[in-house]
Protein backbone atom coordinates (compact mmCIF):
# COMPACT_ATOMS: atom_id res chain seq x y z
CA UNK A 1 0.00 0.00 0.00
CA UNK A 2 1.77 2.55 -0.97
CA UNK A 3 2.47 6.03 1.71
CA UNK A 4 0.60 9.24 0.98
CA UNK A 5 2.01 12.51 1.57
CA UNK A 6 0.89 14.54 4.07
CA UNK A 7 0.06 18.63 2.32
CA UNK A 8 1.28 21.40 4.24
CA UNK A 9 -1.49 23.72 4.56
CA UNK A 10 -0.71 27.52 3.03
CA UNK A 11 0.78 30.15 5.02
CA UNK A 12 1.79 27.47 7.48
CA UNK A 13 5.48 27.63 7.99
CA UNK A 14 7.53 24.79 10.10
CA UNK A 15 10.03 25.78 11.68
CA UNK A 16 13.48 23.87 11.88
CA UNK A 17 15.12 26.50 14.48
CA UNK A 18 15.63 25.55 18.17
CA UNK A 19 15.88 28.18 20.59
CA UNK A 20 19.44 29.60 21.23
CA UNK A 21 20.12 28.98 24.53
CA UNK A 22 22.62 31.02 26.96
CA UNK A 23 23.79 30.71 30.72
CA UNK A 24 23.85 33.49 32.31
CA UNK A 25 25.80 33.84 36.16
CA UNK A 26 24.48 35.82 38.85
CA UNK A 27 27.56 36.91 41.38
CA UNK A 28 27.38 39.12 43.88
CA UNK A 29 30.53 40.47 46.62
CA UNK A 30 29.96 40.68 50.22
CA UNK A 31 28.77 43.82 49.88
CA UNK A 32 25.56 42.88 47.50
CA UNK A 33 26.98 44.46 44.09
CA UNK A 34 26.85 42.40 41.18
CA UNK A 35 29.90 41.08 38.50
CA UNK A 36 29.09 42.86 35.07
CA UNK A 37 31.29 41.95 32.18
CA UNK A 38 32.33 44.14 28.88
CA UNK A 39 33.01 42.24 25.92
CA UNK A 40 35.69 43.63 23.09
CA UNK A 41 33.52 43.08 20.20
CA UNK A 42 30.72 44.89 19.33
CA UNK A 43 28.72 47.12 20.72
CA UNK A 44 30.97 46.51 23.81
CA UNK A 45 27.97 46.42 25.90
CA UNK A 46 28.01 45.40 29.85
CA UNK A 47 26.92 42.00 30.06
CA UNK A 48 26.37 39.26 32.79
CA UNK A 49 29.34 37.09 32.66
CA UNK A 50 28.34 33.65 30.37
CA UNK A 51 27.82 32.70 27.16
CA UNK A 52 25.99 30.15 24.65
CA UNK A 53 25.47 26.79 25.02
CA UNK A 54 27.27 24.22 22.90
CA UNK A 55 24.80 21.04 21.17
CA UNK A 56 24.16 18.43 23.61
CA UNK A 57 26.12 20.58 26.49
CA UNK A 58 24.33 20.28 29.87
CA UNK A 59 23.71 23.87 31.56
CA UNK A 60 26.22 24.03 34.32
CA UNK A 61 28.84 22.36 31.83
CA UNK A 62 28.47 25.62 29.59
CA UNK A 63 28.19 27.77 32.70
CA UNK A 64 31.76 26.26 34.20
CA UNK A 65 33.24 26.59 31.07
CA UNK A 66 31.94 29.75 29.61
CA UNK A 67 33.15 31.63 33.39
CA UNK A 68 36.53 30.06 33.09
CA UNK A 69 36.75 30.82 29.62
CA UNK A 70 35.67 34.44 30.58
CA UNK A 71 37.00 35.27 34.12
CA UNK A 72 39.50 32.86 34.70
CA UNK A 73 37.34 31.29 37.98
CA UNK A 74 35.83 28.03 39.03
CA UNK A 75 32.60 27.60 39.78
CA UNK A 76 31.89 26.07 43.07
CA UNK A 77 27.90 25.99 43.40
CA UNK A 78 25.07 26.81 40.74
CA UNK A 79 21.75 27.33 40.65
CA UNK A 80 18.95 28.24 37.75
CA UNK A 81 17.04 31.31 39.56
CA UNK A 82 15.48 32.99 36.66
CA UNK A 83 14.61 33.00 32.50
CA UNK A 84 14.43 35.13 29.99
CA UNK A 85 12.77 34.32 26.83
CA UNK A 86 12.56 36.34 23.78
CA UNK A 87 10.62 34.68 21.28
CA UNK A 88 11.26 37.05 18.66
CA UNK A 89 14.80 36.51 19.00
CA UNK A 90 14.20 32.74 19.33
CA UNK A 91 16.48 32.81 22.26
CA UNK A 92 16.19 31.61 25.84
CA UNK A 93 18.70 32.93 28.34
CA UNK A 94 19.46 31.04 31.96
CA UNK A 95 20.45 32.79 34.77
CA UNK A 96 22.22 31.12 37.96
CA UNK A 97 23.08 31.74 41.06
CA UNK A 98 26.65 31.46 41.16
CA UNK A 99 29.39 31.03 43.76
CA UNK A 100 32.89 30.88 42.86
CA UNK A 101 36.40 29.24 44.21
CA UNK A 102 38.17 32.39 45.91
CA UNK A 103 40.97 34.19 43.10
CA UNK A 104 41.64 36.99 41.24
CA UNK A 105 39.55 37.37 38.18
CA UNK A 106 41.81 37.20 34.86
CA UNK A 107 39.72 38.28 32.14
CA UNK A 108 39.90 36.56 28.87
CA UNK A 109 42.43 38.06 26.48
CA UNK A 110 40.67 38.35 23.17
CA UNK A 111 37.46 38.40 24.71
CA UNK A 112 36.86 40.62 27.71
CA UNK A 113 37.72 44.07 27.84
CA UNK A 114 37.09 45.03 31.44
CA UNK A 115 34.87 43.56 34.57
CA UNK A 116 33.48 44.99 37.68
CA UNK A 117 31.53 44.80 40.52
CA UNK A 118 28.50 47.03 40.66
CA UNK A 119 26.00 48.55 42.55
CA UNK A 120 24.02 50.26 39.90
CA UNK A 121 22.64 49.23 36.94
CA UNK A 122 24.98 50.83 33.79
CA UNK A 123 23.22 52.85 31.17
CA UNK A 124 24.68 50.60 28.32
CA UNK A 125 23.89 47.19 29.71
CA UNK A 126 22.63 44.55 27.63
CA UNK A 127 18.70 43.73 27.48
CA UNK A 128 18.81 40.37 29.97
CA UNK A 129 20.90 42.32 32.03
CA UNK A 130 18.08 45.28 32.30
CA UNK A 131 15.47 42.55 32.53
CA UNK A 132 17.52 40.67 35.14
CA UNK A 133 18.77 43.08 37.19
CA UNK A 134 14.74 44.66 37.57
CA UNK A 135 13.78 41.21 38.74
CA UNK A 136 16.31 40.27 41.08
CA UNK A 137 16.27 44.18 42.71
CA UNK A 138 12.56 45.30 42.32
CA UNK A 139 13.00 47.75 44.67
CA UNK A 140 15.72 49.70 43.00
CA UNK A 141 14.14 49.90 39.90
CA UNK A 142 11.42 52.45 40.63
CA UNK A 143 14.12 54.40 42.16
CA UNK A 144 16.84 54.67 39.56
CA UNK A 145 18.43 51.53 40.39
CA UNK A 146 20.25 52.57 43.45
CA UNK A 147 20.59 49.88 46.15
CA UNK A 148 20.29 50.18 49.88
CA UNK A 149 23.24 48.64 51.62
Amino acid sequence: MPIKKRKQRPGKVKSNCAKEVSVLAWIQDAYGNVLLIRQTAGQQLWSLPGGKVRGPEALKVALRRELKEEIGLTVVSAKVIDMFDRPLRSSLAVLFQTKLRKGKLKLGKNEIKDAAFVSKLPPNATPSVRYFWRRQFPSAAGRGNVLDL
